[in-house]
């Protein structure tokens, strides 16, 4: 008897034990050699980077569930992102929490997440649309004078809340709200201390039907390029898939930067490329075109990128790559460039 309530008494403690909250660890390696035909000269140097996420859900009684996530992503070279916090110091993607670093609800009402996380456009532009080494389209732009109104060159929101829709019939939507957003891209300090408070509104939607997917977003933003400014811009973007294993797309993106004092630059990017794959190969080519407005007046700023690429898959997570890609632009002249990579998620 006494054995069998000491066996009932195990038997409660072990289901009666609590229940912990999900965890999970996820990310990817890539290593690139580059050689690279600049201007200047040349150059041969070794990109690399390591991206780790962590992540964790906790289902509520509600039936919601509680998320988040901490990232950080070691790179080769110099930090992507500086923030200067009122002057106290900087914070990048190599440092832990870094990329991103937010707590969200989700559920069947959809997605809330507030903190450091990146803007919903800029990973619409970046995926699938920039994808082949077409950074540029999302992260950067070379018409200087335009440049601050490519809202979506502040990829990381410091401080940001989030709302992301369920699917509706193949509809979803996106609306978020940062402030404090510097971008060390656009400014000639990097660091240095930024007392005014800087917004981007990001609105984005999508629709997809069978292989095809539709894409457009606007944002718009103040004090992003110095203390009156405001900035804006837009984009529309389709992808489509075929039985036979090629997927193309296309995109247009537009902005603006208002100075506040009587002068507006415009500038715009287009891309529009194509995936083609068969067994465990793909090939991958995409051209890129951009031109804005200069502060001389009447000047504009033209440059075009285009690629090509063959990879091979070598396991179900890792893909070894070659890519070919040319680059002109008016004020930096041309050049080329040649990588050779391995990329491997898990």
């Amino acid at each position: 008897m006494f054995k069998r309530a000491l066996l009932a008494a195990a038997v409660a403690a072990a289901v009666s034990a609590p229940a912990f909250a999900e965890v999970a660890i996820t990310g990817s390696m890539e290593m690139n050699f580059v050689a690279a035909d600049f201007t200047g000269g040349d150059e041969q140097y070794l990109d690399r980077g390591l991206v780790l996420n962590f992540d964790g859900s906790d289902k509520l009684d509600s039936g919601s569930k509680l998320i988040w996530r901490v990232s950080q992503k070691i790179t080769s070279g110099a930090p992507t992102q500086e923030i200067a916090a009122s002057g106290t110091g900087t914070l990048n993607q190599n440092t832990w929490g870094g990329r991103e670093a937010w707590v969200g609800l989700s559920g069947d009402w959809g997605t809330f997440k507030a903190g450091r996380q990146f803007l919903n456009s800029y990973l619409t532009l970046d995926w699938p649309y920039g994808q082949g080494g077409f950074w540029q389209l999302a992260e950067n732009n070379w018409a200087t004078s335009a440049a601050a109104g490519k809202l979506t060159a502040n990829f990381f929101a410091p401080t940001s809340v989030n709302y992301q829709s369920p699917n509706f019939g193949g509809f979803s939507f996106g609306v978020q709200h940062s402030w404090d957003t510097f971008d060390s891209q656009m400014r000639p300090a990097w660091g240095a201390p930024q007392l005014d408070q800087y917004t981007i509104t990001d609105l984005s939607a999508s629709f997809s039907t069978g292989s095809l997917n539709l894409n457009a977003g606007y944002l718009f933003g103040e004090d992003i390029a110095g203390v009156g400014t405001s900035q804006d811009q837009y984009y529309i973007g389709a992808t489509y898939g075929f039985d036979f294993g090629l997927n193309v797309r296309a995109l247009y993106t537009g902005y603006s930067n208002d100075t506040g004092a009587g002068a507006e630059y415009d500038g715009y990017d287009w891309i529009v490329g194509g995936t083609y794959g068969w067994g465990k190969s793909f090939v991958k080519a995409a051209y890129q075109a951009t031109q804005g407005d200069q502060a001389t007046v009447g000047a504009v700023d033209d440059g075009e990128i285009w690629s090509i690429e063959y990879g091979y898959s070598l396991s179900k997570n890792t893909v070894g790559y070659v890519r070919y890609q040319d680059r002109s632009e008016d004020l930096y002249g041309d050049y080329d460039y040649v990588m050779v990579g391995v990329w491997t998620g898990f």
